[in-house]
């Protein structure tokens, strides 16, 4: 019967929540198993409101009595017509009337509401069925977190904007707010979030689209197909978490996913997100969204990076790494590895700019870097001669050879462990970057000494070959990027590596 999710449930109080007339002195008696269904809708993200005629501290006396107060955000308690009262609480909210419920047992309430929000869905709580009803809304929910905490925030925040003497972008100035782009494979572990916020999103879903989660994570795989961004953001009030994501289709050259949660409507952040999608794709016309939202650059936003260890942290909460075990190092294809594997709470990866490449073994500065005990290391990316600036005419007359050597000194000196997964060397030849001497001839050189490496450390370095586990090419975009199916058999093997490395040291 719902025409479209509810996200808000606008409650009346008198023979509604509870039986009698709380301003004519009845002793009201509350209705135990509504209020339940307030409590069980809340922590399924669905809230509630409340819109009354009674006495605004008569009324916020008996729900603290009731133990109910705190399950409500903006309550609009007062003598005054509903309809303006139930708009501004939605507009307050920054939702759409079609996500919202108002229920309420005056008929004449009922019809002033929708006359004046003809999208709202209304409940008449005298109807025989009602409370079948509510209980087949709840059932309908597969929300698994509360928001009354976002709207309560919310709540502060809109309070202080009416009280401050402000234009809106000096009030937004005041805020601190501050943001933050995770880019590329930075998103898998935000996957489930992010499908959340893409498939709950009405008003602020810029492109209408909708995903499934699997298909969502290969997409952010796809680095050859897909450019993408979630975004973060807080301020003095808190955290909002992720309210954002976006991604770019490279063939189209267009916006596949924009959207945006309505708790940071008018804050500036399409803006801030589309600017860091201009910086890849400076042509990208986005001007179907003009008069959208505000194109004003927002300085008022202080962008964070991603990159910033404590920062990552923070932001990841449950699926941080606080003392890693594993480290991928394979550039942009290194979370997809760390996705896929049974160790990823162990794992920290690498995305551009925080990498590890050979050519630090030439100037020290890969001591800066944290190399826990085993490492997972995709020689195919420094087999490009764009990863040696002003060396790269070395690299093939000894330079390279001297860079392994090196690292396995160092695999040695700090007792490290090291997996190195090299390319195919018989891959068909458009599979190769010619244009970055990635050839079938350098794989085949280069792969021989990390063989050779192998043999002569055997305690220290291993080596696995792509070329046994793609069963066709068309599993890999070229030799240093690979689709979803290649990197969960690396994946795979890397798991198995772990353990045997896990095994021999409990053995020792």
């Amino acid at each position: 019967m719902w025409t479209a999710p509810i996200k808000l449930v606008i409650w009346d109080l008198d023979d509604t929540l509870w039986r009698g007339t709380l301003a004519d002195g009845d002793a009201v008696v509350l209705h135990e198993g509504r209020a339940e269904l307030v409590r069980a809708l809340n922590a399924r993200g669905v809230v509630s409101s409340i819109c009354s005629k009674n006495d605004f501290e008569a009324a916020k006396a008996k729900l603290v009595d009731l133990g109910l107060w705190d399950e409500f955000v903006f309550p609009h308690i007062a003598f005054t017509p509903k309809p303006a009262a139930i708009r501004a609480i939605i507009e307050d909210m920054q939702l759409r009337p079609a996500n919202v419920l108002f229920v309420d047992d005056n008929p004449v309430n009922l019809g002033e509401v929708r006359h004046v929000l003809p999208e709202i869905q209304i409940l008449d709580i005298t109807a025989p069925d009602v409370d079948d009803q509510l209980a087949g809304l709840l059932a309908l929910q597969a929300g698994t977190r509360s928001r009354v905490a976002d709207y309560r925030m919310l709540e502060r925040k809109q309070r202080d904007r009416a009280d401050a003497a402000l234009s809106n972008e000096d009030f937004l100035r005041s805020c601190g707010i501050q943001a933050c782009a995770p880019h590329m494979m930075d998103n898998l572990d935000f996957a489930p979030r992010i499908a959340e916020l893409i498939n709950r999103s009405n008003q602020l879903n810029y492109t209408g689209s909708r995903v499934e989660e699997a298909g969502l994570t290969r997409d952010i795989i796809d680095l050859m197909g897909f450019d993408s961004w979630s975004i973060f953001a807080w301020d003095r009030y808190g955290r909002y978490g992720l309210i954002g994501f976006v991604m770019v289709d490279r063939a189209a050259g267009a916006l596949k996913h924009f959207t945006f949660s309505c708790r940071v409507m008018h804050m500036g952040l399409e803006e801030y997100a589309l600017a860091k999608v201009r910086e890849k794709w400076p042509a990208l016309d986005t001007s179907e969204w003009d008069g959208r939202f505000s194109r004003t650059a927002p300085d008022w936003i202080a962008d964070r990076d991603f990159n910033d260890p404590e920062l990552r942290d923070s932001l990841r909460g449950e699926e941080a790494v606080i003392d890693p075990a594993i480290r991928i190092m394979f550039d942009c294809q290194s979370g997809g590895i760390a996705h896929f594997s049974r160790f990823r709470p162990a794992i920290e990866f690498d995305n551009h700019p925080r990498v590890f490449s050979m050519r630090m073994m030439t100037d020290g500065t890969h001591l800066e870097q944290n190399f826990p005990p085993l490492l997972v290391y995709g020689a195919t990316v420094d087999y490009l001669d764009v990863r040696w600036p002003d060396q790269w005419h070395l690299i093939d007359i000894g330079l390279y050879e001297t860079c392994v050597i090196r690292t396995c000194i160092f695999l040695l000196e700090r007792g490290l462990r090291m997996l190195v997964v090299l390319p195919p060397e018989d891959a068909p030849e458009e599979k190769y970057r010619h244009g970055l001497n990635h050839t079938p001839e350098r794989s085949v050189r280069f792969n021989a000494l990390w063989r050779k490496a192998a043999r002569e450390n055997p305690g220290n370095v291993w080596v696995l070959d792509t070329a046994h586990l793609i069963d066709h090419a068309d599993e890999m975009a070229d030799v240093t990027h690979y689709h979803a199916g290649l990197l969960g058999k690396i994946a795979g093997q890397v798991d198995c590596w772990v353990e045997q490395q896990v095994a021999l040291a409990q053995a020792a």
